[in-house]
């Protein structure tokens, strides 16, 4: 009687001890899973976070609106107006650089299809005629205005002409005050091929000398824009797209967030990544190419 006792007491030990095992191996499977899972979920989410991190940016630089004439860096108001209404029939959208420096800083979101326009040299023609189109077809675009132009024609009393005048000190303040656009440094004096190339080194200058040179007339630049327009500069392009990583250097440290080149890509902005910021490249508008040519290039 005893050893069936035993018998039966070790039996209900086994038994007990098998299902407790089992339940052991089936807590580990269920959270396997559910750890599984969770790792796919996640991996999903990070992935739906990346794809909205990110955005391919294209950028036009448009030069002077005219219509006398034009060249590889002019065209017909008639064009403008065709290029902003295939733009928008391509659902690109328009964004200001306050934006795109916002979506870099995490601040805020840019739309699936974003599209920066510029203007370089400061021509009065922009204000001219681009600034009633971009209102009408509700555009958003950066003038990068060279100082001693701009200077020029708000002391001399040659101003206004769209065939040939840049833009005063008074129109640039409009232009900024307007929402519709905003401002760049295009240099002071240094738009010119000689004695330097644009803000390119010259032969046998030493660093220092080279970085002096071209901070003096960039910071000129921007004392003149802040103190006869009110405008705080922040975006800066370089004359004929000629750089290098000094100079690039030397206008990081200044403060520029945004600097535009001449390289014909388009760009990959990153939320995080302010450097991407720091050589944007953009297609020159060539009157040599149709309106449907150009949406096809900046949408590759």
């Amino acid at each position: 009687m005893n050893k069936k006792r035993e018998i039966k007491s070790i039996l209900i030990f086994i038994t007990a001890t098998i299902f407790f095992l089992l339940s052991v191996f089936n807590v580990f499977d269920i959270e396997s899973k559910f750890s599984s899972k969770n790792n796919y979920d996640n991996s999903i989410k990070k992935l739906s976070i990346s794809d909205e991190d990110t955005r391919n940016l294209p950028v036009l630089m448009y030069h002077s609106i005219l219509k006398s004439k034009s060249s590889t860096y002019i065209i017909h108001p008639d064009v403008l107006k065709k290029d902003l209404i295939a733009l928008k029939e391509a659902g690109f959208k328009s964004i200001s650089l306050k934006e795109l420096i916002g979506f870099v800083e995490g601040k805020n979101t840019l739309p699936e299809k974003p599209i920066l326009i510029t203007f370089d040299d400061g021509h009065y023609n922009n204000f001219y005629y681009a600034l009633p189109l971009f209102k009408e077809y509700g555009f958003k675009g950066v003038i990068n205005i060279i100082g001693a132009f701009s200077e020029f024609s708000s002391t001399s009393g040659d101003h206004s002409n769209p065939n040939y005048s840049h833009l005063t000190w008074d129109e640039i303040k409009t232009l900024n005050d307007s929402g519709v656009f905003e401002i760049g440094n295009h240099t002071y004096n240094l738009h010119k091929y000689t004695p330097r190339y644009g803000i390119g080194k010259l032969p046998g200058e030493d660093t220092n000398s080279y970085i002096n040179a071209i901070k003096s007339d960039i910071e000129r630049c921007q004392d003149y824009l802040k103190l006869k327009s009110g405008v705080n500069c922040i975006c800066f392009a370089y004359p004929f797209g000629r750089y290098n990583d000094i100079a690039k250097n030397t206008l990081k440290n200044m403060g520029f967030k945004v600097i535009f080149n001449c390289s014909q890509k388009v760009n990959v902005i990153k939320k995080g990544d302010c450097e991407c910021l720091l050589s944007l490249n953009r297609f020159n508008r060539d009157s040599a190419y149709s309106t449907k040519d150009i949406i096809n290039k900046i949408s590759i």
